[in-house]
């Protein structure tokens, strides 16, 4: 039997699964849903079942995409939440769940927008044990990147955060400088 703080922590994280998903149709790729017509099957976990549910979203959005981007990231979240109830008991455990936020958290923590926004909102309103980590803060702070994990988030976050307004023009400047340095490092 899993101990009573690793199921906790995994009904939290059960929790904040649900609140992705639902961030991510009520704004698929960062735009409201309004904007898509169509259906697509969801799973939500309604206690301790899982429960069927056709959600109408658009097949296409206003540039004619498609949205398969949102119904792998639908996926890869149910897909988790069917991991975490059935997990072997090896794997019942709080460092195992680390790995779980983290994945479940990456693109929440990355990336920006209203879907994002929506979901820290959300966390905080259900006052699930989680917080938005400001890693560019940090690595603006210190004046420098420190390694390739760092240096690929600032490479994925600086033209969204430029856009979001998050991002100063100076900001930009001195991550760039830092970039700059970091690549030249490398060579």
């Amino acid at each position: 039997m899993a101990s009573k703080k690793y199921l906790e922590a995994r009904d939290n994280l059960l929790k904040a699964i649900d609140l992705a998903i639902e961030s991510i149709i009520k704004y698929p790729n960062g735009r409201d849903k309004r904007e898509m017509p169509g259906e697509m099957e969801i799973y939500s976990n309604n206690g301790s079942e899982i429960v069927k549910k056709i959600v109408k979203l658009d097949n296409k959005d206003s540039n004619g995409n498609t949205y398969t981007d949102l119904t792998w990231e639908l996926k890869f979240y149910n897909d988790r939440k069917e991991i975490l109830l059935n997990a072997e008991k090896k794997f019942q455990t709080l460092q195992s769940l680390k790995y779980d936020i983290e994945d479940i958290f990456t693109y929440f923590q990355e990336a920006a927008g209203p879907d994002v926004d929506e979901f820290w909102r959300r966390i905080k309103e259900a006052n699930l044990p989680y917080e938005r980590e400001n890693k560019l803060e940090k690595i603006m702070k210190r004046g420098r990147i420190r390694n390739d994990i760092e240096y690929d988030y600032v490479i994925d976050t600086i033209v969204p955060f430029q856009q979001e307004g998050i991002l100063s023009e100076e900001d930009v400047k001195k991550l760039n400088e830092m970039i700059e340095k970091f690549e030249n490092k490398r060579r």
